[in-house]
């Protein structure tokens, strides 16, 4: 039985994060990659198991605007390989959750679509 809330959908976006002791002191800094998000959460993958409850997660738009939100880190395990799963809660209001969750699916599909020109001198 499905015990989530709101639907996943992958994706492949590079998240920053900072991990957020109890007295606001940064504890860690890294990237990791998002697997799969929904309007409450995301699933990212790390190189590490991310320590900290409290995380802060930046990434940019497909317009390159820094987007943030904070997060409360529900789990973190091995997954092999040396790399590690971490599920985040989203700990905004339903309007930012809303809107991070977007930015970052639209940010995905538009890299997916996105033509790379090759760089030609001219001669």
């Amino acid at each position: 039985m499905e015990r989530r809330q709101f639907p996943r959908v992958n994706t492949c976006n590079l998240i920053s994060y900072v991990g957020i002791a109890s007295n606001g002191k940064v504890m860690e800094q890294a990237m990791a990659k998002a697997v799969n998000l929904s309007q409450g959460g995301v699933f990212l993958e790390t190189t590490h198991r991310i320590s900290s409850k409290s995380i802060s997660m930046m990434s940019v738009d497909d317009g390159n605007n820094l987007i943030e939100l904070q997060g409360e880190v529900i789990y973190s395990s091995e997954r092999g390989n040396g790399r590690f799963g971490a599920g985040v809660r989203f700990k905004g209001t339903h309007n930012l959750n809303f809107q991070f969750a977007m930015k970052l699916v639209k940010s995905f599909n538009a890299s997916k679509y996105k033509v790379v020109r090759p760089y030609h001198t001219s001669s």
